[in-house]
């Protein structure tokens, strides 16, 4: 069964990351990237990485992204999802994003240390 239409990809590099406490005895990781995705262009953002404990195999994540199209124009979204460990330090993030004034996507990507990627596909919410 198929939850959406798939639209394209997206491809980041982390540029640098920042680790707190939430308070709770969790840990947050802010990741900032920066790279393309189809149909918004150069895209700027921050995954946050929310989990229960220091080294956690899943959690939940942010999304806070700008986006600055080929046509000139800006764009932004904002988006909630969940992570879960797929290997030796990658991770499986699969999110749904709200872009301002368009379409609801879902997105589904690995984050990897090496190389610090986060790479994936977009799909339109059907």
């Amino acid at each position: 069964m198929s939850i959406g239409k798939e639209v394209g990809d997206f491809s980041f590099t982390a540029t640098s990351v920042t680790v707190s406490s939430t308070g709770d005895g969790g840990v947050s990781q802010q990741v900032n990237l920066e790279g393309t995705a189809t149909g918004f262009g150069s895209v700027m953002g921050t995954l946050t990485f929310y989990a229960s404990e220091p080294g956690a195999d899943s959690g939940f994540v942010t999304w806070n992204g700008s986006a600055y199209m080929d046509n000139g124009e800006a764009n932004g979204g904002l988006g909630r999802g969940v992570f879960n460990k797929a290997g030796n330090h990658t991770w499986r993030v699969r999110s749904i994003i709200e872009v301002k004034g368009g379409p609801l996507l879902l997105t589904e990507g690995e984050i990897a240390l090496e190389g610090k990627t986060y790479q994936g596909k977009l799909y339109h919410w059907e």
